[in-house]
């Protein structure tokens, strides 16, 4: 069963989530690992939250966003640069988001949307400083904030609006007025 979330809301919400998790998240995991694998995998979990809920809003299952995923989590090892790291989780969430998730727009509109929110996300999280948690927590909010507009941009909807039904009464009324109208 499919979500019946507004992507918009949802977006923005899941980033005061991530925000406010960022902190206890940084602390609990640099108990268990060094520095910057422990803010890639803190960041790998709030991405692959995000994941998770851009495929409930998506016709494709969970399993889709499985590879994208685990690759980022791989990489989370091995990147020993947290810029090369957020470059490469930018990347792999356009290919979830755009790649996976949502292709129902044409190509050209998507992958363009995809670079001015990754430029717009990249020069901003590239001027933050991850170490710093109160400012890591407000990017990782602003991150999110950004990528809200993807919905805004494409006007995503995971309800139809509703349609208001007319009686069938009123519309045979209105149809033997077409006719008449058509044929006087």
């Amino acid at each position: 069963m499919k979500s019946t979330a507004k992507p918009i809301r949802s977006t923005i919400i899941w980033g005061l989530i991530g925000g406010l998790l960022y902190i206890p998240l940084c602390v609990a995991l640099s108990r268990l690992m060094l520095w910057p694998v422990c803010f890639q995998v803190s960041l790998w979990l709030l991405l692959a939250g995000y994941g998770v809920l851009l495929s409930r809003w998506a016709p494709d299952s969970l399993r889709s966003i499985s590879l994208p995923l685990l690759l980022l989590f791989i990489a989370a090892f091995f990147i020993r640069s947290t810029s090369a790291f957020l470059f490469i989780s930018l990347v792999m969430l356009s290919w979830i988001r755009s790649g996976i998730c949502f292709k129902e727009k044409p190509f050209l509109k998507r992958f363009g949307a995809e670079i001015g929110l990754g430029l717009a996300t990249g020069l901003l999280v590239s001027g933050s400083v991850p170490a710093a948690a109160i400012a890591g927590a407000l990017g990782i909010w602003l991150f999110f904030l950004i990528q809200a507009l993807y919905f805004v941009l494409f006007d995503y909807r995971s309800d139809p609006e509703a349609s208001i039904e007319v009686d069938p009464f009123e519309k045979a009324k209105m149809a033997a007025q077409k006719i008449l109208s058509n044929g006087i």
